[in-house]
């Protein structure tokens, strides 16, 4: 008798921490051959930018008529893609080796006129493209390069890794924040959509969730590729691999008070990599081990 109780409360808990329903899972018609990765949603959800394996080129996927444009076939230019706040502009970079050594450079193409430009000329130092709503900016040797009429207050805040460490850009100021040691490798952080909290993984420890100002970093546990669903939910990758071959890979979605953890089953789908979220938290892009992607759609309860 005490067993069935124990199993019918634990049944209980399970249900009442069922937030997030998954209403269906679809293919994304214009993948269906593979090769894309590491979608992005565009601020307004009407396309998707994705990438190949190691990031060369970008590609446009409209979602309304499942239209595919290819953008560019630089080397690096699907990793930390931005694009402008009316989905005009996307900034990107171009990787490239000199002497074997690594140069970068930054640019900015125009949907309007279908043109590329040069933002920035190929450098040694690390470079991260940002948008001011819809003007371009980028930083440089660890300091902020924008031009003359982006004003400090229309900087959105956003972090920045510098030397392995979480550099926080806000207005015209500038935080290093190390919430779980300074001795950690930091990667993978975003700031939410509401600017209260930073979700950030390290090396050694996994991903957390803190306070834009560092302060009271909690845990979420293994949560690879962690993106912002809204300002509550956060939703990364569950992967295995061997060292060479990924052999699973499943979503699973987690409170940014780490509360709450559900996984996101895709029945179907045996690896799910790299999720991003739509503005509206009402789908989940993700791509399998093909580069076919799929759009998860859901509602937050």
């Amino acid at each position: 008798m005490k067993k069935l109780l124990l199993l019918i409360l634990l049944v209980g808990q399970s249900v009442f921490a069922q937030q997030i329903e998954i209403k269906s899972t679809e293919l994304v018609k214009a993948t269906e051959s593979g090769g894309f990765y590491f979608a992005l949603f565009s601020p307004k959800g009407n396309y998707l930018l994705a990438s190949s394996p190691n990031y060369t080129g970008l590609t446009q996927i409209i979602l309304k008529t499942n239209e595919v444009k290819v953008l560019t076939q630089e080397l690096g230019a699907g990793y930390d893609v931005k694009i402008s706040a009316d989905e005009s502009s996307i900034l990107f970079k171009k990787t490239e080796f000199r002497n074997n050594l690594r140069y970068t450079s930054l640019y900015l193409y125009s949907f309007t006129d279908n043109k590329t430009v040069k933002v920035e000329n190929a450098v040694r130092e690390r470079l991260t493209p940002v948008f001011s709503q819809n003007k371009p900016a980028f930083v440089k040797d660890k300091s902020l390069v924008k031009s003359a009429d982006i004003a400090a207050s229309e900087i959105i805040p956003f972090i920045n890794i510098e030397d392995r460490k979480m550099a926080l850009y806000k207005g015209s100021s500038k935080t290093i924040l190390t919430p779980s040691g300074e001795n950690e490798s930091y990667f993978w952080a975003s700031v939410s959509p509401d600017g209260k909290h930073i979700v950030y993984a390290t090396a050694a420890q996994g991903t957390f969730v803190c306070n834009i100002n560092g302060s009271n970093a909690v845990s979420l546990g293994k949560l690879n590729a962690p993106v912002w669903l809204n300002s509550q939910w956060i939703v990364g990758m569950d992967d295995k691999d061997d060292g060479n071959v990924i052999l699973s890979s499943s979503l699973v979605a987690s409170t940014a008070d780490g509360k709450v953890k559900q996984a996101l089953p895709t029945p179907s789908i045996k690896i799910a990599l790299y999720p991003a979220a739509s503005p509206d938290g009402k789908q989940i892009a993700f791509n399998n081990e093909k580069g076919e992607i799929y759009l998860m759609n859901i509602n937050i309860k």
